[in-house]
């Protein structure tokens, strides 16, 4: 499974009125090969953020410094260093982005990653991270990692962001915006002439994040012949595919439709597209509400509570109603829509399951509820309903030169084990606690987050960065450095 880490912009922002700072995206991606193993990394950064110089011809241009060292226990296995340079430009209005591409031998085994990317022109100190990188490839039927793509054409000569007879622009990030429509990736199978007798076939498709349901209208299917490497470009239309979290999955499945391999890549979509109001009335109407719990819901302003306080377990199918139907709709079609959610969830017994649900929610009533928001509108509420009962909570209610902040801890939840979000009160009143960091895939994270943390507003920090997560792996700290006690304490916590 591919690996991400700083996906979204690694910000160096100051503590004064005039930002300044270099904003990159950055990934990689793991392949093998006949004469070994290999990654790609690609680096996008926004020009605007760059600082320019004026060069002897006189036009102007940025130079971005990039360190990759990759190591074996204490041991150097490899090392690049180089300068990127923009496109030299005469117009500094309008500064263009500009993108690298890396190839670099790594043969199967476990490395340290750290990178460091310093504005050469700039005097702010370089950004620096660590990551953890496992090359495991076999002579078994296997995938590469997934790249995305922003577009690609026949090649006419070689280059580092060719494969295969294509030049392949990478597409930098896992966010698609309302703007993009369309989803683009390259994937290389491996040792399919090995492992499979016949031709093959090749299914990639949308699944829901949270659910793991795929998601209709966006599945595809390819035959192919076996090769030691078969190379493969694929798209899928997402013009109507909601808001919210999904995994790009491409599996290479038997007659039976059964999975041979597989590999997946996170992502998030927004867009604005939802059901309307009349769409959800035709599809609530095979419900008979007289045979239902919900026949008895008579008090509108009940019901809205209750479709209110489903939001954070809803679907990204489920939540543009809550969204922005809710208030127009008429009693009858909110018990239907009502009904329709929990047969989902339980079709044996939907009015067991919302009461149970219900239980819950009045807990966090009880719990998180503050002066002007319900509890499941909050950001604890929230992460209770939607993952359950912590299995841990660490408290810090009291703490010199720190924001009162909790720590909660699961110990697994679907596939991520050791799952960590962290809350705090910034107002040091009440009990509006925010969610600034988890380590959960999907979820809010910040950037060496215990720095929000502290009360003082001189501190000397200079790197800050807050995302959504895509790597359930990395606490989110990026240098071991601890000017306070309660600091220390946090992130030990963390890491437990």
């Amino acid at each position: 499974m591919k690996k991400i880490f700083f996906i979204i912009a690694l910000c160096i922002v100051f503590a004064t009125q005039s930002f300044a700072g270099l904003e990159v995206y950055f990934t990689y991606t793991k392949f093998n090969s006949p004469q070994g193993q290999y990654i790609e990394t690609y680096m996008s950064t926004i020009g605007s953020s760059t600082v320019l110089t004026q060069k002897s011809n006189g036009k102007f241009q940025s130079e971005i410094e990039v360190v990759m060292v990759f190591k074996i226990g204490d041991s150097i296995a490899n090392f690049e260093k180089y300068v990127l340079q923009s496109p030299e430009i005469t117009d500094t209005t309008e500064v263009p982005n500009f993108i690298d591409a890396q190839r670099i031998n790594l043969p199967n085994g476990n490395y340290t990653f750290d990178i460091s990317i310093r504005d050469i022109n700039s005097d702010k100190p370089p950004y620096c991270f660590t990551d953890a990188i496992t090359m495991d490839f076999t002579d078994k039927v296997m995938f590469s990692d997934i790249e995305l793509i922003e577009s690609y054409t026949k090649s006419s000569g070689e280059s580092l962001i060719n494969k295969n007879g294509f030049d392949m622009v990478p597409y930098v990030a896992n966010f698609f915006p309302e703007n993009m429509n369309s989803l683009k990736f390259y994937i290389e199978a491996y040792n399919t002439d090995k492992g499979l007798n016949d031709d093959f076939m090749l299914k990639y498709h949308i699944n829901e994040y949270s659910s793991g349901k795929e998601v209709p209208q966006c599945s595809r299917f390819k035959k192919l012949k076996p090769a030691e490497v078969v190379p493969f470009i694929g798209e899928l239309n997402i013009e109507k595919l909601p808001s919210g979290n999904y995994n790009l999955v491409v599996e290479i499945v038997s007659r039976n439709n059964e999975p041979i391999a597989r590999s997946s890549y996170f992502f998030q979509r927004q867009n604005k597209s939802t059901f309307s109001n009349e769409e959800y009335e035709a599809r609530a109407k095979q419900f008979d509400l007289n045979n239902t719990f919900a026949g008895d819901m008579n008090s509108r302003d009940s019901l809205v509570y209750y479709i209110k306080s489903m939001r954070p377990i809803a679907s990204v199918y489920e939540r543009p109603f809550i969204d922005n139907q809710l208030r127009r709709s008429d009693l009858e079609t909110l018990q239907k829509y009502f009904v329709e959610f929990w047969v989902k969830r339980n079709y044996i017994n939907p009015e067991n399951e919302w009461y149970q649900y219900k239980k819950q929610v009045e807990k966090v009533e009880l719990n998180y509820a503050t002066t002007i928001r319900h509890g499941f509108e909050t950001d604890r509420g929230v992460i209770y309903l939607q993952y359950g009962v912590p299995n841990h909570i660490f408290q810090s209610p009291i703490e010199p030169g720190a924001y009162p902040y909790e720590i909660w801890q699961y110990y697994r939840l679907g596939e991520d084990n050791n799952c960590k979000f962290v809350f705090y009160n910034p107002s040091m009143e009440g009990r509006e606690y925010e969610l600034l960091h988890s380590n959960k895939q999907g979820e809010m994270h910040t950037f060496n987050w215990t720095r929000y943390l502290s009360r003082s507003k001189s501190s000397s920090y200079g790197v800050s960065d807050t995302y959504n997560s895509v790597d359930n792996v990395s606490s989110g700290y990026g240098q071991n450095t601890f000017n306070n006690d309660w600091e220390r304490r946090a992130i030990e916590e963390f890491n437990k």
